[in-house]
């Protein structure tokens, strides 16, 4: 079962970066199939030697905390964006990263300043943040900030997002229009 898990999320984090990261931001979509995957091979490699690192200087660490980490990301920084996008027709793209990012940031943050890191893992005498779950914080600072990004967002970009919100949102809930096989 490890060893599923471990490779699924290799696999996963290997995917993001050679598709998602160096095939559509870096190369903007230009990137061919075999440079994919070399850049996905070397993810892997990369993504092996920073858990072996990790995992080095955490030996001795309980890392119980990486469990509400990880449920302080996901609250933070995709259920935020995940409502938005399916409920409100004035999210952006804009306000969804921005709002994001802020959600992501805040958790870690606070994670790290908790008493679970701060103090039981990096030896520090008093916590900084004195709660063990941030999402009570990061996760209405993620909605307020995805909300504010996106209505001060007046760019054309926004205008045509904005517009296309309806029927997505018919698409989504119903698959009306969604018949066809896509091209890639």
């Amino acid at each position: 079962t490890i060893l599923a898990v471990v490779s699924g999320l290799t696999l996963a984090g290997a995917s993001a970066i050679s598709h998602d990261l160096y095939a559509s931001v870096i190369m903007h979509g230009h990137a061919t199939e075999g440079k994919e995957v070399t850049v996905s091979k070397i993810a892997s490699i990369g993504l092996g030697i920073v858990a072996v690192l990790l995992g080095l200087i955490f030996e001795k660490q309980n890392v119980a905390f990486i469990v509400a980490l990880t449920f302080s990301v996901a609250a933070s920084a995709n259920f935020p964006v995940l409502v938005l996008s399916m409920f409100w027709g004035g999210l952006t793209t804009r306000g969804a990263v921005i709002g994001g990012t802020i959600g992501l940031l805040m958790s870690v943050i606070m994670v790290v300043l908790s008493k679970a890191v701060w103090v039981q893992s990096f030896g520090f005498q008093a916590e900084i943040f004195p709660f063990a779950y941030p999402a009570l914080f990061s996760v209405p600072a993620a909605f307020i900030f995805s909300w504010l990004f996106s209505i001060l967002d007046n760019s054309p970009r926004a205008a045509e997002e904005r517009a296309a919100y309806e029927a997505q949102a018919i698409r989504s809930e119903t698959g009306l229009g969604a018949e066809g096989a896509a091209s890639h």
